[in-house]
């Protein structure tokens, strides 16, 4: 996979919701390294994610150590707190520059118009054209 199946989903499915309903970047970061990781985009921004979170107690092997949603949801990987302003400036800056700099014609990355905690690819408004 790549950017450009990517944007073939986002333009095919009239949008992509990265997540929804949180704005914890223990959460988003894992999303945004998964979809990275899924559609094998070349970035540096996968290495990125991967030096903020922290491996936690509760990890067993290297796959544990990925900073993936299911290993987030399993607390196998953290953000520890001196960590948090990185975290921080990694996806207000980098990630969603990235991801809207990949978006397809019409379409922007970002929070969903009324609804802050639903993030992803959505279309322009008509009347933004």
């Amino acid at each position: 996979m790549s950017i450009k199946k990517l944007q073939q989903d986002i333009r095919n499915e009239g949008g992509y919701i990265l997540s929804d309903g949180t704005l914890n970047l223990t959460h988003l970061l894992p999303k945004a390294y998964d979809l990275i990781t899924g559609y094998n985009m070349r970035t540096n921004l996968k290495q990125e994610i991967e030096k903020v979170f922290t491996v936690t107690d509760r990890a067993s092997n290297k796959i544990e150590s990925l900073p993936t949603f299911y290993n987030q949801y399993y607390s196998y990987v953290e953000i520890t707190e001196d960590r948090q302003e990185i975290a921080s400036d990694l996806w207000n800056d980098d990630i969603y520059n990235y991801f809207n700099n990949i978006s397809p014609k019409g379409y922007y990355f970002g929070s969903n118009e009324g609804d802050g905690a639903c993030i992803g690819w959505f279309k322009y408004s008509d009347d933004e054209f």
